[in-house]
């Protein structure tokens, strides 16, 4: 019985070990230049959807911000350009969040102008495109992965 029980316990505790590393893996990825860049891209695309489904009168979510509002101070290594225009393009949709949570208050029903969400459409696929392209090109250097750590360090 103790023999069966001591080989629970270390299962367990290596379960544990295994489950922790995965989370403190994750941890590292998201606050690395490539981990924030790639989180940039994900809000990008989720909002690009949500453009669809508004232009198709589907059903409205929220846009995502969180990571651009989070990251945009450290970025500072992507292209100027692209800075600007992602500047420009979470101001808009600051503003159009903003408008749509004051019209949802209000009890309006129609506070999607599809000419406001039509304006966005363009500049999410250009940041899209470039920040894909980034990505691409950078996938490789280790300056913007994340650092490898390790009990064993040389």
């Amino acid at each position: 019985m103790g023999n069966l029980s001591s080989t629970i316990l270390i299962g367990v505790a290596m379960v544990l070990l295994l489950g922790l590393s995965v989370v403190l893996q994750g941890f590292r990825t998201k606050r690395s230049p490539m981990g924030k860049v790639v989180g940039i891209a994900s809000d990008v695309r989720h909002n690009e959807k949500l453009c669809n489904n508004i232009s198709e009168n589907r059903s409205i979510g929220r846009f995502k911000m969180a990571a651009w509002d989070k990251n945009k101070e450290s970025v500072d290594f992507l292209p100027e350009e692209l800075l600007a225009e992602l500047s420009k393009l979470f101001e808009t949709i600051a503003e159009l969040s903003v408008s749509i949570d004051t019209a949802r208050r209000l009890g309006s029903t129609g506070y999607v102008s599809v000419s406001e969400v039509e304006k966005l459409k363009a500049p999410l696929a250009s940041c899209k495109e470039q920040l894909q392209e980034w990505v691409y090109a950078n996938m490789n250097n280790p300056d913007y992965l994340p650092k490898k750590r390790s009990i064993f360090r040389r």
